[in-house]
């Protein structure tokens, strides 16, 4: 009998606008359905949607891919029906996949935490939620928080799930570990039929004709995290011309605004592009149609878009706040520490300049590495381990 993994998640498929964490999530799940039971408890709409889903059952298990997949309403989310959730689902381990949801990771401990739900051993994923960056924002909420969770020991004894050593050491810097211990498993960066959306014919199909702007794609929730407004400050000062495409739900409208008022003001030669959200089936399409790839993220946990963008043959442009780093050197891009702007100025205008045969070349580099990436079964020994490894010292 397969051991049963009951996962909070805020978001989860069909839906898409909940960014990364759906991706890491889903694709677990569609590697390692045939070795656990996966169970999925998540909310019953998409990220900034008024209205359910038409295509599942709400409040009830549906059968999505390798995992069931409880799609709970608003009556169901409360304190009281989430603890009802997890008094009735059977399940041998619990995993969180936020350290400050309310509902998808507060409740679920808190409930554990009085003896009220059972007492299974419990994995908390906090994606990336400790980096510096992350906790710079709203800190006057966040760090009093940590430091009142440490004092009334309610995440005591958890084991928590880091996805690079990096990300490790910032979970022991906000949770110097007593009776809990830290794993490191990346995460799985791609579903079983990665590899059939590739984009093997490229040389074929490049005209060798270069646009007369360079096509610049940002991908991603709308919101401080991702940083759009440092990209558009970027552009202010960029010389070469530029069709800049903007593609995410606005998750902050308030941010939103602000991004909005920076477009206003850069120069004729930018143009830029507000064109929605995308579907995740769509993503690597979209992105493939662009020269560059510019999220200059504060912080990434792993950043599934980024893989999407290296497997469509399209460089990447980064912070250097991402697990994704040495890029030139790999011949896949750019990570640049965020107090340099005029070092990623300078990468626009050099990417500008590129002749068809070296943006070529760049492409196919960015394309292979993906392939390789998606072939390697580390990543997926290590997550099946992790949970191995606490369902054995719970017996």
């Amino acid at each position: 009998m397969k051991p049963i993994i009951l996962i909070f998640a805020p978001f989860y498929l069909p839906g898409y606008r909940g960014g990364g964490p759906i991706r890491t999530i889903a694709n677990m799940v569609a590697r390692l359905g045939d070795e656990f039971d996966f169970r999925i408890i998540t909310t019953d709409r998409d990220l900034g949607d008024k209205n359910a889903y038409s295509n599942v059952q709400i409040d009830a298990w549906n059968a999505i891919g390798n995992g069931s997949v409880f799609y709970a309403s608003t009556t169901m989310r409360s304190l009281f029906g989430l603890k009802k959730l997890i008094q009735e689902t059977p399940h041998d381990l619990l995993y969180l996949n936020s350290f400050f949801n309310p509902r998808f990771a507060l409740w679920p401990v808190f409930v554990r935490w009085l003896r009220v739900s059972p007492r299974r051993p419990l994995i908390l994923a906090p994606r990336g939620e400790f980096s510096a960056g992350a906790l710079h924002i709203k800190s006057w909420k966040k760090k009093p928080f940590i430091q009142l969770a440490k004092i009334c020991g309610i995440f005591s004894g958890i084991n928590w799930h880091a996805s690079t050593e990096e990300e490790a050491s910032d979970i022991r810097r906000s949770f110097p570990m007593k009776d809990g211990r830290v794993y490191i498993a990346c995460n799985i960066a791609t579903a079983d039929n990665f590899l059939q959306d590739m984009h093997p014919t490229f040389e074929e199909t490049d005209s060798g004709l270069l646009e007369p702007a360079l096509r610049v794609c940002f991908l991603s929730r709308i919101a401080a995290m991702k940083n759009l407004d440092y990209a558009l400050e970027v552009f202010a000062h960029v010389q070469s011309s530029i069709d800049f495409k903007i593609y995410g739900p606005k998750e902050d409208p308030a941010y939103w605004e602000k991004c909005h008022t920076l477009i206003e003001r850069l120069p004729s030669n930018i143009k830029v592009t507000y064109c929605g959200s995308v579907d995740h089936s769509n993503v690597k399409k979209i992105i493939g149609a662009n020269d560059i790839f510019f999220v200059p993220s504060r912080g990434e946990n792993f950043g599934h878009v980024f893989m999407e963008s290296l497997s469509a043959g399209v460089p990447i442009l980064v912070s250097d706040q991402t697990p994704w780093r040495d890029l030139e050197n790999k011949g896949l891009g750019w990570d640049i520490p965020l107090n340099q702007p005029k070092s990623f100025v300078d990468v626009i205008e050099k990417v500008a300049q590129l002749s068809s045969k070296d943006r070529v070349k760049m492409k196919l580099n960015c394309i292979n590495f993906a392939r390789n990436k998606a072939e390697d079964p580390f990543a997926i020994e290590l997550n099946r381990h992790l949970f191995l490894d606490v369902l054995a010292l719970a017996r």
